[in-house]
């Protein structure tokens, strides 16, 4: 399965948190896709 590029840029920003590895990068990025739009606009407001 290829992975899009914007996917692939969000992965790669999670890693940079603290203790964050790449299946757990990926495993954030899955979940913030599935959010509704207003949870991910609150998220993004908040950062």
């Amino acid at each position: 399965m290829q992975t899009s590029p914007l996917l692939t840029q969000l992965m790669e920003a999670l890693r940079c948190l603290p203790g964050v590895g790449p299946k757990s990068a990926q495993r954030m990025a899955f979940t913030l896709l599935q959010r509704d739009r207003s949870g991910g606009m609150r998220l993004a407001q908040a950062v």
